[in-house]
């Protein structure tokens, strides 16, 4: 049984062996001949922060301040003969990647005790997961623009999450990447803080936020929400992310190990992703590639009047306004509301592109429009351009388009 996430329950037979790995390891980083006095080597009380520590040590790991007295008390709780002894999460994944592991399964294959032993091992690793712990697949769009998917454990009564992402490489493996982290719940929303191993220690992950209603989390098959994360590139990025339960660990085991992407989650998050290149601009035409265009965006404001040539020599006309203050759209047309716009200068901005979704009166159901952009210099009031879109009957519709332009 693996165990990534959570706290871990050890017999004290195990407990011991873990304990002697991390000072051998101690003794073995700091050419030690010996192991110095127990402030010293657990960090605390009187201690020298200028000399080797285990505090120091596991602080160059994780991402959190260590508490230097706490393996020293459990290391205490097996010096009185404690039967079993658990380590936070936290410690837990410190200690195991001090000494070389990334999960205690590996662990447990390297130092095999008796036959009792290891039951007794594992049937505390049971008792403490069996009850609590809930399977998801997780979908996110990724790097290289390709749809991916996970695997996420969420244990302890809803407040610990694992996530492990795969990435499919091109001799059909997957190589995997762990996160854990803490999942609190404020009324009707699920928010999740999650911390990810990169370069040999634990740093502050991504950030997440499910709606869950009033529902029972347990009791839901979809939960749909946003991340806030950085890529393997070391690029911050954000989007949404969809978790889906499975019946068993084993089920969601074998369906994140198969490539393919069901549609209805291809439909719901592709290209739903932001991505903030890693730099630090000093002007803000090095925002991104699109600011040296920026003189040319501050023109669209204004007021404009579309002409739709459709079939039969039929004319719609459109009216709409593009504020100066916040670059809003705001209808014109009686009885014509504009559900969803968008607007962006392409071909190194040549060219406008309006994106329209109307309902009320009107003939058109959704358009795509292009017209250049110098016509907003020109003093010609007429411009010409193209669209193509949907009808009302839901038909494919394209055709020539006539603009006039009126800045505020």
């Amino acid at each position: 049984m693996s165990v990534k996430s959570g706290a871990l329950v050890l017999t004290s037979e195990y407990f011991k062996i873990v304990l002697d790995a991390v000072h051998a390891k101690f003794t073995e980083k700091h050419q030690l001949s010996k192991l110095p006095k127990t402030f010293q080597l657990y960090g605390y009380g009187s201690f020298d922060e200028n000399k080797p520590s285990l505090k120091n040590d596991f602080e160059t790991i994780g991402a959190e301040v260590i508490n230097g007295k706490y393996l020293y008390d459990k290391s205490r709780e097996l010096e009185k003969g404690k039967a079993t002894i658990k380590l936070n999460e936290y410690y837990k994944s410190i200690i195991l990647l001090y000494i070389g592991y990334d999960n205690f399964e590996k662990f447990l294959d390297d130092y095999k005790l008796s036959k009792d032993e290891i039951k007794k091992q594992l049937a505390l690793l049971n008792k403490d997961s069996a009850n609590t712990s809930y399977y998801y697949l997780n979908y996110y769009f990724g790097e290289e623009d390709i749809l991916l998917k996970g695997q996420t454990i969420i244990s302890n009564n809803w407040t610990k999450i694992q996530h492990v992402f795969m990435y499919p490489q091109e001799d059909q493996t997957l190589k995997e990447h762990y996160s854990h982290g803490t999942i609190v719940r404020q009324g009707d929303t699920i928010y999740i803080r999650t911390k990810t191993l990169s370069s040999g220690r634990y740093i502050n992950g991504s950030s997440e936020i499910y709606y869950i209603g009033h529902q029972e989390p347990s009791n839901i098959n979809f939960l749909v929400g946003t991340y806030s994360n950085f890529d393997v590139y070391s690029n911050t990025v954000a989007g949404r992310s969809i978790l889906e339960k499975c019946e068993s660990r084993q089920v969601m085991e074998e369906k994140s190990k198969n490539f393919n992407i069901p549609p209805y989650i291809a439909l719901e998050i592709r290209n739903k992703r932001i991505i903030n290149n890693s730099k630090v601009p000093k002007h803000y035409l090095e925002l991104s590639d699109k600011s040296p265009f920026s003189s040319i965006y501050s023109k669209i404001p204004g007021t404009y009047q579309l002409s739709f040539n459709l079939e039969d020599k039929y004319t719609e006309v459109i009216k709409f306004k593009v504020l100066s203050s916040n670059y809003k759209i705001i209808t014109l047309t009686e009885n014509v509301y504009i559900e969803k716009d968008r607007m962006e200068l392409i071909n190194k901005g040549t060219v406008i592109n309006f994106r329209f979704t109307f309902s009320g009166i009107i003939t058109l159901e959704r358009v795509n429009i292009y017209f250049k952009t110098f016509y907003l210099k020109n003093e010609k009031l007429i411009q010409d351009g193209v669209f193509s879109g949907i009808d009302n009957e839901n038909r494919l519709v394209n055709g020539k388009i006539s603009i006039k332009y009126q800045e505020n």
